[in-house]
């Protein structure tokens, strides 16, 4: 079917239907970006597409926060719909909270370094690509790994509750993107399934938005969420292309 504009969606759709559109419309933008061609086609070599993914591992650890004190994206999330008095983001704080617990289960903290399932499956991949253990504790974000996570930090922490969530939906769903074209561009490399295994998983947090896709405002509020996730994560992923080419 023909893909309504986000003018018309917003007008338009309601509770599922909105959401089930924010779920086709984020990959189908995501599939014009030259760096999505460009990681799954790059003839690059590998010590490159090594820096590039070591970055893109920089950028997931943000989301947990990966060193004790430091909130992550998740948190800052809990804490902004925390917040707020409109009953209606209790239902999203609870799955946020939930999300939480489940991605900690099993997690232990080592010199300060929060050690969880997602942190391990990203070391077996960075291992098989020939980093050593203490390269990988040492590495550093580069600046559009630092401004990727202070930009989606604010959002979450300082926008409306609505377009907190709004971008934490977005972030899974073009998450999910991101590690199939990684996929194709490391296969090439030479890793197999099991190396892979951390850009087989997907999260869905569409359900997030389920009590707020109701009336006009919030969807337009939902909507800016899901735009600046988009513009922030092209950015990131455009300044880290001169790996790749």
């Amino acid at each position: 079917m023909n893909m309504l504009s986000p003018n018309q969606a917003i007008a338009d759709l309601i509770g599922e239907q909105f959401i089930d559109w924010i779920n086709q419309y984020v990959p189908q933008e995501m599939q014009s970006w030259a760096i999505l061609e460009e990681m799954s086609t790059t003839q690059s070599k590998s010590e490159k597409i090594k820096k590039f993914v070591l970055q893109v591992f920089l950028a997931n650890e943000a989301f947990l926060g990966s060193r004790e004190g430091d909130p992550g994206f998740l948190r800052f999330a809990i804490a902004n719909l925390s917040e707020s008095d409109d009953p209606l983001a209790e239902t999203a704080l609870t799955i946020l909270e939930n999300r939480r617990t489940e991605e900690l289960v099993g997690h232990s903290v080592e010199q300060g370094i929060l050690k969880t399932k997602s942190r391990e499956q990203w070391v077996i991949l960075l291992l098989t690509l020939g980093f050593s253990p203490e390269e990988i504790e040492r590495a550093e974000p580069k600046e559009p790994t630092r401004n990727f996570i202070a930009e989606l930090s604010e959002i979450y922490s300082t926008g409306e509750w609505q377009t907190a969530v709004g971008a934490f939906a977005a972030y899974d769903i073009s998450e999910n993107v991101i590690r199939k074209a990684m996929q194709q561009m490391l296969v090439k490399l030479g890793l197999n399934h099991k190396d892979l295994e951390i850009l087989n998983t997907e999260n869905n947090s569409s359900m997030i938005l389920e009590k707020v896709t109701f009336d006009l405002e919030s969807k337009e509020l939902v909507w800016q969420g899901v735009m600046r996730q988009l513009e922030i994560r092209k950015e990131f992923l455009t300044d880290l292309e001169k790996y790749l080419v």
